[in-house]
């Protein structure tokens, strides 16, 4: 919670700073090339080409690249990237700074949606901001290298993110909490069947504190399924008073990555596929049915947990894989055999006793 901005701020001096990032209103549809002040959409919109964003930091807060500026509308990326305009860790966001870099922003918004493909990458702190939104859907975006946080949540409620990708976020966040996916007291969030890669550093003076996922403030009721999360510093990590989440049917392996393990040896560096922060106070979050193997915590350790449930896997592939028409005939024929086998035999017998 403190790496926000220098004064601590809170989700409604933030909510105050994104009226006054929309700078430039934009009607039109389809969005393409450089963009150097912030485009502000009012309908559904998509990318037609790659983007360059070029946006000045002028206002306290986020000075994002494109805004919603509406509910209930939607953004495609449509195959294509936006970047940003720093090269991580060069050129990323302080701590201590009030203006900051943002690929897309919703503040304040209601039932929107950004779909991929599409990458979103090289922003000075994060790749997607969401403050104080619900029943937003973020699904099959490739969020990758920017500074802090490939999507951070603020106070945003009943969202999905699903098939996503994060990857080499957090190298320049400068001793900030950040990673793949960043969630502050932000509840019934739903992160699905996505791959966190890579993501976080440890070379700062705060250390480990970077994650695939991280639970910050009062974040609760969230669930976190069917996701691969490998090589990040932390796997999922839990601060503060986080509580109620759910980690189910997850592979959780591989945080932190063998040359962090063997480079960066100090406590204060160690990292785990499921972790808890020293300061956390929270209750109630539940591990079940995840693959995963390292543990740093209190109370009973969820790793290591290798159960693979062989048996069940075989029987969902089948069901995924083998058409209905299918498995029917083949039950079919194994009738047919054993009609005939009883036939032979009962012929069999007849001769015999002739």
């Amino acid at each position: 919670m403190k790496h926000f901005f220098a004064s601590r701020m809170t989700v409604s001096t933030l909510v105050v700073f994104g009226v006054l990032v929309c700078v430039r209103h934009a009607q039109a549809t389809d969005i393409s090339g450089t963009i150097s002040s912030t485009v502000t959409i009012f309908e559904d919109s998509r990318l037609v080409g790659d983007v360059t964003c070029a946006v000045p930091l002028v206002v306290a807060g986020g000075n994002p690249c494109i805004a919603f500026g509406t509910d209930h509308i939607k953004l495609r990326l449509n195959g294509h990237t936006m970047t940003g305009p720093v090269d991580p860790p060069k050129g990323c966001s302080l701590p201590s700074d009030s203006k900051v870099g943002v690929g897309i922003e919703a503040n304040g918004r209601n039932d929107l949606n950004i779909e991929g493909p599409g990458v979103i990458q090289k922003f000075q702190r994060w790749g997607i901001l969401l403050v104080s939104s619900t029943h937003v859907t973020v699904k099959k975006v490739t969020a990758n290298r920017n500074c802090w946080s490939g999507i951070q949540t603020i106070g945003t409620s009943n969202s999905k993110f699903e098939e996503d990708i994060l990857v080499n976020n957090a190298a320049g966040s400068n001793g900030a909490p950040c990673g793949g996916i960043c969630l502050v007291s932000s509840n019934n969030n739903l992160m699905r069947k996505s791959k966190f890669y890579g993501n976080g550093s440890v070379d700062y003076a705060s250390g480990n504190v970077d994650f695939g996922i991280g639970f910050e403030g009062s974040s609760r009721g969230n669930r976190v399924a069917e996701n691969d999360i490998g090589g990040n510093t932390n796997g999922v990590l839990f601060f503060d008073t986080s509580s109620d989440n759910s980690v189910r049917n997850n592979t959780i392996a591989g945080n932190p990555a063998a040359q962090v393990l063997k480079t960066f040896v100090a406590d204060n560096q160690q990292g785990a596929d499921i972790a808890f922060r020293s300061s956390f106070t929270g209750v109630n979050n539940i591990f079940e049915d995840n693959f995963c193997l390292t543990y740093i915590g209190p109370a009973r350790a969820p790793c290591p947990n290798i159960r693979l449930k062989e048996e069940d896997d075989d029987e969902a592939r089948n069901r995924l894989t083998v058409p209905m028409h299918g498995r029917e005939r083949s039950n079919g024929a194994k009738t047919v055999l054993g009609v005939q086998l009883i036939s032979a035999m009962s012929l069999l017998l007849a001769i015999t006793h002739l």
